[in-house]
């Protein structure tokens, strides 16, 4: 592991928040139509302008100051992308008023196309289909590479499989021992937000299904290597130039090259010859790359950027996220403290960083329903959407005690506890370890790492710790309840989980 070096005192932070869309006659998944201009409208009525984005006449984004309102892969898994929230003592009070806002705000432009927001982590009985992932699919280009090229199961995530995604920056000298430690306590996050124990209309026999999607969806890809990147590593990184190597080295395949800012949907894409492994296409000098849509030529020559083009393409629990600026490292450099200097990578790269956070992925969407709403304790319901932020906040800020709570398990264990969490959520054990017990310590390790004006945002998983109950038990606790077939008892609850917004 890097040396730890003092963590800012109040890191930037922020939230990308995945939402299943239903009708509310039926509860039957719901593609929007209108929801972007309805929420600019409102928006509009507070005096705050937004931009909205569209592809061939059908909207799917509106870009505002404070973040981005947009659809995940598909028009019924709304997406919104908050922050960041700056360096600040209340920033996790800040952050959770945009939440708040949001929520209220997306309800009622769904309210005009008679829809809403259901409290699941994938909506629990989608039939998908060809036709269907093709009306449905985010008008995105790296999807047609996706499927076309490296030959994903694409249409695998398109019963709105969706998430809690916080983000807090980090020094790049601590993004490797803080990434250690969000993939390692996963379990903790999976498990107390456990919130899809449905598909297709069935019992799924996972309390977080929604998790089983990467194997189903990359097990099946021509990149031999894609079947690695969606599991946590062997042993924990060593390093940041370790974490590359896992992640670029031998036995991966590289994406595409695009001229654009972004790699998530390019007007065009070059394929490297043979596409071989970032890091060697990064040393190999010029090439001659073909395009994927167009199958015409073009001279590529590999640099710095292309490393940062490629940093999203490993699908774990967590990420490193970084940018650099506009002035180097010049990419000879980069590649011999790679390869000579691994140890020193980060020192190097540090006057070149414009920005580093980790995005943790582990936790499934969760929101305030009616039976929530309606408890004693009004801040169970209010703090659980902000809680999965508070906790990454929190064990970060504390990391020197995080790591310290990483170092009582073995590596091996932990990933047979995320198993465990993605199956039985806190019921799960393994090698003599209960999923509940490392919860528990997550948490408390968590909030030590949060000002005392911010513990009441743990008060959802303290709940769920106390009462054994996730979302996935909740929702089989009461349809176990209920009269009818699997199929039509799912229905009756997927109404009852309309989020109340707080």
């Amino acid at each position: 592991m890097t040396t730890l070096k003092k963590h800012p005192v109040f890191p930037s932070i922020g939230v990308e928040l995945e939402m299943p869309t239903a009708l509310v006659r039926t509860g039957e998944t719901h593609p929007v139509g209108p929801f972007f201009r309805n929420l600019q409208q409102i928006r509009a009525l507070r005096g705050e302008k937004g931009e909205l984005l569209a592809y061939h006449g059908r909207d799917y984004g509106l870009k505002c100051a404070q973040g981005l309102h947009s659809i995940d892969n598909g028009f019924n898994n709304l997406e919104s992308s908050l922050g960041p929230v700056r360096q600040e003592k209340d920033s996790l009070s800040q952050l959770h008023r945009l939440i708040r806002r949001e929520l209220k705000d997306i309800s009622a432009a769904l309210d005009r196309e008679n829809a809403m927001v259901i409290n699941f982590s994938e909506h629990p009985d989608v039939r998908i289909s060809p036709a269907f992932y093709t009306s449905v699919r985010a008008p995105r280009s790296i999807y047609n590479y996706q499927t076309e090229y490296r030959k994903w199961n694409h249409m695998a995530g398109f019963d709105a499989k969706a998430q809690n995604s916080p983000s807090t920056e980090t020094d790049l000298g601590d993004a490797v021992t803080g990434l250690n430690c969000l993939l390692g306590l996963a379990p903790a996050f999976i498990a107390l937000y456990a919130n899809s124990p449905f598909e297709a209309g069935r019992i799924t026999g996972f309390k977080e299904n929604r998790l089983t999607l990467w194997s189903r969806q990359m097990n099946c890809s021509r990149m031999m290597g894609d079947r690695k990147l969606h599991m946590a590593p062997a042993k924990p990184f060593r390093n940041l130039a370790d974490y590359l190597k896992w992640m670029f080295g031998a036995g991966t395949s590289m994406w595409f090259v695009s001229e654009a800012d972004s790699l998530k949907n390019p007007a065009d894409m070059y394929l490297i010859p043979c596409d071989p492994p970032l890091l060697d296409f990064l040393k190999s000098g010029p090439c001659q790359a073909k395009s994927f849509f167009h199958k015409t030529e073009k001279r590529i020559t590999p640099g710095i950027r292309h490393l940062v083009d490629h940093q999203f393409t490993q699908y774990t629990d967590c990420r490193i996220r970084y940018g650099l600026n506009d002035k180097g490292p010049d990419l000879g450099k980069f590649m011999d403290i790679m390869d000579n200097y691994p140890d020193k990578l980060e020192e190097f790269l540090a006057p070149f960083i414009r920005f580093c956070y980790l995005e943790g992925r582990a936790a499934g969407a969760n929101y305030p329903d009616r039976d929530l709403a309606g408890l004693d304790k009004s801040t169970i319901a209010s703090s659980l959407v902000i809680s999965p932020c508070a906790m990454q906040y929190g064990l970060l800020r504390n990391l020197s005690q995080t790591a310290m709570l990483m170092k009582q398990y073995r590596w091996t264990d932990l990933l047979g506890l995320r198993n465990e969490a993605v199956q039985n959520a806190l019921d799960g054990e393994y090698n003599g370890i209960k999923v509940k017990d490392l919860c528990m310590h997550v948490v408390e390790t968590a909030a030590q790492g949060l000002d005392s004006e911010h513990q009441w945002m743990l008060d959802y998983p303290l709940w769920v710790l106390q009462t054994g109950k996730t979302g996935a038990d909740r929702a089989l606790d009461r349809l176990s309840r209920m009269t009818g077939s699997v199929r039509e008892r799912i229905a009756k609850l997927t109404l009852e989980r309309r989020i109340v917004p707080i």
